[in-house]
C-alpha cells in the first residue's frame, strides 16, 4: 500500500462513527463528489506524476480545437478576399499553403499529446484503483463479525462491478472530460481575443448548457446511489442462491428465488425510469442551445459586420465557432459525466465501508503482546445477545474455568450457548457485561492477532478456500515464525499435520497429492475429508488453545476413532476446549460442563456426571446403541486404515450411458463470437416489449444524426452572407438564415428530448432483462456446471453484476452510433452532391483512416478485455469466498494472507492492460487527431479547386463545413470504442449462456409424469432402487467413485448408508436427486428410469436435508416455506406443525418476530443446530415420498435429534415416506430396514443392525467406536 492509501486507512480506522453503525455522512442512498474527488487520494506518487503529465496534455489536446477554429477564421477571410478580387491567386496560394501547413503541425501535436493523455491516466487509474480496491478489501477484512451479520452488499460485487465504475470514471473518461473543459476554456479564450463584443452576446447560450448540466448531474448522482443500492442487494441474493445451487435444484426453488431477485431488480427498475425524464430535459436545453447559438451568432455577426463593428467575416467565424465549439465541448461532456456520476456513487458505497469504525480490529497493532501463553481461561459472569437479534438473551451470568493444559467439553442442547463461548473466545464479539481472561488477563486487552494466533478452530461446518491441499494446510501458519519460511520447510510441517490428523494418507493417494485443488467450497473432498485438513491447518501453528466445534461430526466411525485419537494426542500439554452432541468424543475430558439456556447446570468428569444421574447421564442414554456389547470387549482397532478406503470425491460434468443421451454443452470457450450488428439485431429481436422504444429512441437518433448535414447547408448559406455587397440585403440573408436555425433548433428540441428519454428507458429495460436473464440461465445449469473452477460463485455473481452494465452502455453507444452513421452518410453524400471532387477527396481520404484506426481499436480492447476478465473473476472469487468464510479467516489471522494473494492478482490485470495500452492507444489517437488531418486536406485541395473555379464557394463552405461534421463525428463516435468492445464481450457471454441446454432439464422428452392415481397419491412413499450403478467424473475417468451398486428401498421403508469417509454415500445421494446421472446402470423410481422423469416432478416428491443445511436472508417463515412446491400457498399452521417435528418451534416462538425473524446471511442469525432443524422443518413441510437425509442430524444435541428422529418414523408410518438416509451417529440409523455399508465405492455388507452386528465385520467395528454402554452400567 502507498503512503497516502496508507494515511487514508489511519484516517479511516479512527473515523468517528456510534458503535457498530455506519458511517454514512451523506444519508441513505445518497453519493456526492467528495466520495469522487477522495477517489484520488490513493494515487502513490507515480499516479500523481502521470495524473499531472496527463492533465497538461489534455489541456494541450483541448486547446487545439479552438486554435484549429482561429485558423478557420483567417481562411474565411482569405477565401472571401479572393472571392471579391482583394488578393492575386499568387497570395491567396501562399496563404492557403501556409495555414494547411500549420494545421498539419496541428494534427502531429494533437495526436502526440492525445497519446499521452490517454497513455499517462489510463496507467494512473490503473493503479489508483489497485490501491482503492486493496485498501476496500482490507477495511472489510478488519471489520467486526457484527458487520457481516447485518451487511447486505456483496463484496464479489463491490471489488468489481463498483471498482469497475470508479475505473472506467477516472481513466479515459476523466481525460475526455479534462480534454472538453479544456476546449471550453480555450474557445471562449479565442473567441474573446477575436471580438470580445460578439462573443458576450453569444456566450448567453453557455450558463443555459452549464447550469442545466450540473442540475442535472446532480439529480442523476442521488438517483444513480440508490439505484446502485438496490443492485447491491439484487447480487447479495444472487450470491446466497449461486453459493447454494444443489438446495436450489433440490426443492426446485428456481421459480420462488428467481420472483424474489425480480422484485428487488424491480425496485432497480422504477427507480432508474425516474432517470429518463431528466435525461430527456438534459440533451433537450444541451442541444437547443447550441442551434439556437448558430442563429444568434449569425444574426448578431451579420448586423455588427455589415455596420463596420466588425472588420473581417473571418472574425464572425471565428467567434462563432469558438462559441459553439465550447457549448458542444460541453455538451459532449454528457456521456461522460455519466460515468462519472456512476463513479461517485459507486465510490461513495466502497467507503461506506472503509470508514466504518471495526468495535474489533484484526489487524490493528494496539493491544498487549505477552511473551508467552498457558492457556489459563476465565469466563467470569458473561452476559451476551448477539447484534442482529439484541431481544435474545444467549448467554445470562455464566461462569466457567477452563484450566491450562487440560482439556474442558461443552456439550448441551442446540442454542445453549456453547458455540457462543468459542464466538467469545475468538473475539468475534464482545461481551455485554463481565470478562473473559486468559492467563489473568482480559482479552479486550490483547492484541487481537495475537491472541487468534495462539488459539486454533476447527468449526461444525469447516471452511477450505479455493487452492491446493497444501494451501490449506499451510494457512495454519499465519501469524507464526514459519509464515514466510520457504515451501519446503512448510511442506514438511504440512505432512507432519495431515499425519497427525489421519488425513496424509488418502491425500497421497490423489493424482496430484498435496497440490490437489480442492475446489470452490472444497467439493471435490467429502465431508470427512475436508474436516480432517481444516483439523491440520489448526494443529499445524502448536496452538497453545484449541478449539473444537463438532470437530468430528462429519466423520464415520473409524476415522472419527482415528481422528480421536489424533486429537487427544494435540490435545495433550494443550488447553484444549470441546464442542461436542457425540458424546463419545467428551468421554476422556478433565471437566465436562452441561449448558442449558446460556448457563452451565452441571460439571465434572464423565464418570463424575453419570453418578449424578442427571442432564448428562439423560444425553448419554440417549445415544446408547443397545446393550449387545460385551462387557469386557475392548474397541478393536481398525481393520483397515480409513485413509485407504476412501476416494476424493471430484466434482466434473457427468454424462449417462443408459436412457436417452444429450451432448454435453461446450464450455471451454464462453462466447459466441458475435459481432457488434449481430448483437445489436438479437438485443432488439428479443426484447418485444421495449421495440416501440427502440423504434422512438432510434428515430430520434437518426434525426440527431440528420441536424449535422442541415446545420452545415445553413453555415454555407451563412458564410456566403458575406460575400455580398455590405446593406440591407447581406441583413436580410443574415436574418432569414439565422431563422432558419432557430426553426432548426426547435425540431433539435423535440428530437433530443426523445433521444434522451428513450436511451434510458431502453437502457434499464436492457439492464433489468439481462440481469434477471443472466440469473436465469445461470441457475438452471447442471451441477457440473458450478463444478468447473472458471464457475465460482464469486466469478459469476461478478459477471452478472457488470455484463448487464456493459450492455446497458452498449444502448447508449448505439444511440451515438446511430447518430454519427446517419451524419456521417449524410454529410459525406452531401459533401459529394455538392462538389463531387472535393467531396470524394476529403471523405475517402480520411475517413477510412479513423474508422480503419477506431476498428483495430476495438480489436485490440477485445483482445486485452478477453485476457483480463477471467483476472477479475478470480480475484472477485477470492474477495467474496473470504468474506462469506469470514469467520474462518478471523480465527486464523489470514486477513494478510489473502490481500496478498489479491494484489498479486491484480498486479497481473496492471502488467496485461499496460502492455495492450501501448499499442491500442495509438490507434485511438489517430482517432482523436484524424479530423484535423481530414480537414487539412480538404481546406488545400478545396482552395485550389476554388482557385481554378472548379466549384463556388459556397460550394467549397458546404462540402467543407460537411467533411468538418462527418470527421468530428466518426471521432466522438470512437470515444465509446471502450464501452463497445466490453459490451461485445459482455453480450457474447449472455448469449452463449442462454444457448447453453442443461443435460438434466425439464423438456417434452423427459416429461413422463408420476402418475399419482397408479401410484397411491403424492404422499404414498417410494420404491427406489438402484441397479448395478457406476459412477466416474469425466476429469477423472479411470477413477470410479461407485463401483456397481445395488440397493433397494420399498415405500414405507428406510435404508441407511453408512462407511468411511469418501467411500460415495453422498455421491449416492446426489444420484438419487438426480443432480447428476450415473456412467452406467440405472436408477429406478416407482419402476420408472428417472432419466425418463421431469425433473421438476421428480424433485417435487424428493426432500433433501444436507449436512452443511443452506438458509437464506429471509425470514424463517421464508426459508421454511421453500420446501413447498408452491411456497405461496403455505399456511403459517402448516409452518408451525413442521417446526414442533423439528423441534424449532419453541426456539421461534421465543423470538420478538417469531416466523417474522430474518436467518440473517446465510443464516447467520442461528447456531448450528437451529439452522439444520430450519432446514428439517423445511424438508417434512414438502411431505416428500422419498426424503433424503445426508447426515441431516449431525449438528443437533441428543435431546432435538431424538424429537426430529421420532418426527421422522412418524412421518414414515403415517405418510408412507421412504427415507434414505447417510450417517456417521449410528444411534441415529439403528432402526432403519436395512443398512448398505459402503466401503471404497462398493457396497460390503448389507442388513438390519442386528443381522450386521452378527457378522461381526466392518458394521461391528463401527459400532465398537461409538458404544457408550459399558460406561452407563
Amino acid at each position: 500500500m502507498n503512503n497516502n492509501a496508507d494515511a487514508v486507512e489511519a484516517k479511516s480506522a479512527n473515523a468517528e462513527s456510534p458503535p457498530g453503525q455506519d458511517n454514512k455522512t451523506e444519508g441513505p442512498g445518497s453519493a456526492s463528489f467528495k466520495s469522487y474527488l477522495r477517489i484520488f487520494t490513493y494515487a502513490d506518487p507515480l499516479s500523481w506524476t502521470l495524473n499531472v503529465i496527463a492533465l497538461m496534455a489534455t489541456i494541450g489536446t483541448g486547446a487545439s480545437m479552438p486554435l484549429l477554429d482561429f485558423i478557420l477564421g483567417k481562411t474565411v477571410t482569405t477565401f472571401n478576399d479572393f472571392q471579391t478580387d482583394s488578393v492575386d491567386p499568387a497570395k491567396f496560394r501562399s496563404d492557403v499553403a501556409k495555414w494547411a501547413l500549420v494545421m498539419v503541425y496541428l494534427f502531429i501535436g494533437r495526436f502526440v499529446l492525445a497519446y499521452v493523455w490517454a497513455f499517462c491516466l489510463n496507467l494512473s487509474a490503473l493503479r489508483t484503483t489497485k490501491a482503492f480496491r486493496t485498501h476496500f478489501l482490507k477495511q472489510t477484512l478488519r471489520q467486526d463479525i457484527s458487520f457481516f451479520d447485518s451487511s447486505s452488499d456483496s463484496v464479489s460485487v463491490q471489488v468489481t462491478t463498483n471498482a469497475n465504475l470508479v475505473h472506467t470514471g477516472i481513466s479515459e473518461k476523466l481525460g475526455l472530460i479534462l480534454q472538453g473543459t479544456a476546449t471550453f476554456v480555450a474557445a471562449f479564450v479565442v473567441a474573446f481575443a477575436v471580438n470580445w463584443k460578439l462573443t458576450f452576446i453569444v456566450v448567453a447560450v453557455v450558463p443555459t448548457i452549464v447550469v442545466t448540466t450540473f442540475i442535472n448531474m446532480w439529480i442523476d448522482i442521488k438517483q444513480e446511489g440508490r439505484i446502485l443500492n438496490f443492485y447491491a442487494r439484487a447480487e447479495q441474493l444472487a450470491e446466497e442462491v449461486i453459493g447454494s445451487i444443489r438446495t436450489v435444484h433440490a426443492f426446485w426453488a428456481h421459480p420462488p428465488l428467481t420472483v424474489k431477485y425480480e422484485a428487488v431488480l424491480d425496485l432497480a427498475f422504477q427507480q432508474g425510469k425516474r432517470k429518463s425524464l431528466n435525461w430527456g430535459s438534459l440533451y433537450m436545453f444541451e442541444f437547443f442551445s447550441i442551434y439556437a447559438g448558430y442563429g444568434l451568432a449569425f444574426w448578431q455577426g451579420t448586423r455588427r459586420y455589415v455596420s463596420g463593428e466588425i472588420a473581417e467575416p473571418g472574425e464572425v467565424v471565428t467567434v462563432i465557432f469558438a462559441v459553439i465549439l465550447a457549448a458542444q465541448a460541453v455538451t459532449a461532456l454528457i456521456p461522460q459525466l455519466m460515468h462519472v456520476t456512476k463513479a461517485a456513487s459507486a465510490a461513495d458505497s466502497l467507503f461506506r465501508t472503509i470508514d466504518r469504525e471495526s468495535l474489533i480490529d484484526p489487524m490493528s497493532k494496539s493491544g498487549e503482546h505477552p511473551d508467552d501463553c498457558k492457556g489459563h481461561i476465565e469466563v467470569e459472569d458473561v452476559y451476551f445477545n448477539y447484534p442482529t437479534r439484541p431481544d435474545v438473551k444467549v448467554l445470562q451470568g455464566l461462569n466457567i474455568t477452563i484450566p491450562a493444559n487440560k482439556t474442558t467439553a461443552l456439550v448441551g442442547a442446540s442454542g445453549s450457548g456453547k458455540s457462543t463461548i468459542i464466538a467469545l473466545l475468538e473475539r468475534w464479539y464482545n461481551p455485554l457485561s463481565g470478562n473473559i481472561l486468559i492467563d489473568g488477563k482480559k482479552i479486550d486487552e490483547l492484541n487481537v492477532a495475537w491472541l487468534r494466533s495462539n488459539i486454533r478452530l476447527v468449526q461444525q461446518e469447516p471452511v477450505l478456500f479455493m487452492g491446493s491441499i497444501f494451501q490449506n494446510v499451510s494457512y495454519g501458519l499465519a501469524g507464526t515464525e514459519w509464515e514466510n519460511a520457504s515451501e519446503g520447510e512448510q511442506m514438511k510441517l504440512v505432512e507432519e499435520a495431515c499425519k497427525a490428523a489421519y488425513a496424509h494418507d488418502f491425500i497421497q493417494t490423489l493424482p496430484e497429492g498435496y497440490q490437489t485443488q480442492v475446489g470452490e467450497r472444497a467439493g471435490r473432498l467429502s465431508g470427512g475429508q475436508k474436516q480432517r485438513i481444516a483439523i491440520a491447518r489448526s494443529i499445524i501453528s502448536n496452538p497453545k488453545v484449541l478449539l473444537l466445534d463438532e470437530a468430528t461430526s462429519a466423520l464415520d466411525p473409524k476415522a472419527e476413532a482415528i481422528v480421536q485419537e489424533a486429537l487427544d494426542s494435540v490435545s495433550a500439554g494443550r488447553t484444549t476446549l470441546i464442542i461436542a452432541h457425540r458424546l463419545s468424543t467428551v468421554r476422556k475430558a478433565h471437566n465436562i460442563a452441561v449448558m442449558a439456556k446460556g448457563a452451565v447446570i452441571e460439571q465434572g468428569t464423565h464418570e463424575e456426571l453419570l453418578k449424578k444421574n442427571g442432564a448428562y447421564t439423560r444425553l448419554v442414554n440417549a445415544q446408547s446403541l443397545d446393550n449387545w456389547q460385551n462387557q469386557d470387549e475392548e474397541p478393536e482397532k481398525q481393520v483397515t486404515d480409513a485413509a485407504e478406503e476412501e476416494k476424493p470425491l471430484d466434482r466434473a460434468t457427468t454424462t449417462r450411458r443408459e436412457g436417452p443421451v444429450d451432448e454435453a454443452p461446450d464450455e471451454t470457450n464462453p462466447t459466441m463470437g458475435y459481432g457488434l450488428f449481430k448483437i445489436l439485431w438479437i438485443i432488439v429481436s428479443t426484447n418485444p416489449r421495449a421495440w416501440w422504444r427502440f423504434a422512438i429512441m432510434g428515430s430520434a437518433a437518426a434525426l440527431a444524426g440528420g441536424g449535422f448535414p442541415a446545420s452545415a447547408i445553413l453555415f454555407a448559406r451563412a458564410m456566403n452572407v458575406f460575400t455580398l455587397p455590405k446593406g440591407e440585403e447581406m441583413i436580410e440573408q443574415g436574418d432569414f438564415n439565422s431563422l432558419m436555425f432557430f426553426v432548426v433548433a426547435l425540431i433539435i428540441l423535440v428530437v433530443y428530448f426523445l433521444f434522451g428519454y428513450y436511451t434510458n428507458e431502453v437502457s434499464q429495460f436492457l439492464n433489468r432483462d439481462t440481469r434477471l436473464s443472466i440469473f436465469k440461465d445461470i441457475i438452471r445449469q447442471d451441477m457440473s456446471f458450478f463444478d468447473k473452477p472458471e464457475n465460482a460463485t464469486g466469478a459469476l455473481v461478478s459477471k452478472l453484476s457488470s455484463y448487464p452494465t456493459q450492455i446497458q452502455e452498449f444502448n447508449v453507444s448505439v444511440g451515438v452510433l446511430i447518430t454519427s452513421v446517419v451524419n456521417v452518410l449524410a454529410s459525406s453524400i452531401l459533401a459529394i452532391a455538392t462538389a463531387w471532387k472535393l467531396g470524394l477527396v476529403a471523405v475517402f481520404g480520411g475517413l477510412p483512416v479513423m474508422i480503419f484506426a477506431g476498428y483495430v481499436r476495438i480489436r485490440l480492447e477485445a483482445s486485452l478485455d478477453d485476457s483480463i476478465h477471467q483476472n477479475f473473476a478470480d480475484s472477485a472469487t477470492l474477495a467474496g469466498e473470504s468474506v462469506s468464510a469470514i469467520r474462518t479467516v478471523a480465527s486464523l489471522s489470514l486477513e494478510k494472507s489473502i490481500l496478498s494473494r489479491y494484489e498479486a492478482r491484480l498486479a497481473i490485470i496492471e502488467r496485461k492492460s499496460v502492455r495492450s495500452l501501448v499499442w491500442s492507444l495509438f490507434w485511438f489517437s489517430i482517432t482523436q487527431s484524424a479530423n484535423v488531418l481530414v480537414m487539412a486536406l480538404g481546406f488545400w485541395y478545396g482552395a485550389r479547386l476554388l482557385l481554378f473555379y472548379e466549384i463556388s464557394l459556397t460550394q467549397f463552405y458546404t462540402t467543407f463545413t460537411s467533411v468538418w461534421f462527418c470527421g468530428e463525428a466518426a471521432s466522438y463516435y470512437f470515444n465509446y470504442t471502450t464501452s463497445l468492445t466490453q459490451a461485445r464481450g459482455a453480450a457474447n457471454y449472455v448469449f452463449w449462456l442462454q444457448a447453453q441446454t442443461p443435460s438434466i432439464r425439464e423438456n417434452p422428452d423427459s416429461s413422463t409424469s408420476l402418475n399419482s392415481d397408479s401410484e397411491g397419491g403424492k404422499h404414498s412413499g417410494a420404491d427406489i432402487e438402484a441397479s448395478d450403478v457406476e459412477f466416474s467424473y469425466p476429469q477423472r475417468a479411470s477413477l470410479k467413485i461407485l463401483r456397481g451398486i445395488s440397493l433397494h428401498a420399498h415405500r414405507g421403508q428406510s435404508i441407511a448408508l453408512v462407511g468411511p469417509s469418501g467411500c460415495g454415500k453422498s455421491t449416492m445421494i446426489s444420484l438419487l436427486e438426480r443432480f447428476y446421472d450415473p456412467t452406467s446402470g440405472q436408477i429406478i423410481y416407482n419402476k420408472t428410469p428417472i432419466y425418463e422423469l421431469c425433473p421438476r416432478v421428480y424433485r417435487s416428491r424428493i426432500s433433501l436435508v444436507q449436512q452443511e443445511p443452506t438458509l437464506y436472508s429471509f425470514t424463517l417463515k421464508e426459508n421454511i416455506s421453500l420446501g413447498s412446491s408452491d411456497p405461496s400457498s403455505v399456511t403459517e399452521a402448516a409452518i408451525q406443525d413442521v417446526c414442533r417435528k423439528a423441534n424449532i418451534y419453541e426456539f421461534i416462538s421465543s423470538l420478538p418476530e417469531g416466523l417474522n425473524t430474518s436467518a440473517g446471511v446465510g443464516g447467520s442469525a442461528l447456531s448450528g443446530g437451529q439452522r439444520q432443524r430450519v432446514a428439517i422443518a423445511r424438508a417434512l413441510l414438502r411431505k416428500p415420498q422419498l426424503l433424503l437425509l445426508d447426515e441431516a442430524t449431525s449438528a443437533l444435541d441428543t435431546e432435538s435429534e431424538n424429537v426430529v428422529q421420532t418426527a421422522l418414523d412418524e412421518s414414515k408410518k403415517r405418510e408412507g415416506c421412504t427415507i434414505v438416509a447417510v450417517a456417521h451417529r449410528l444411534s441415529t440409523i439403528k432402526h432403519s430396514d436395512c443398512i448398505y455399508v459402503f466401503q471404497s465405492g462398493d457396497i460390503v455388507e448389507s442388513g438390519t443392525h442386528a443381522e450386521l452386528l452378527e457378522k461381526r465385520d466392518v458394521y461391528y467395528q463401527m459400532c465398537l467406536g461409538q458404544g457408550l454402554d459399558r460406561a452407563v452400567e
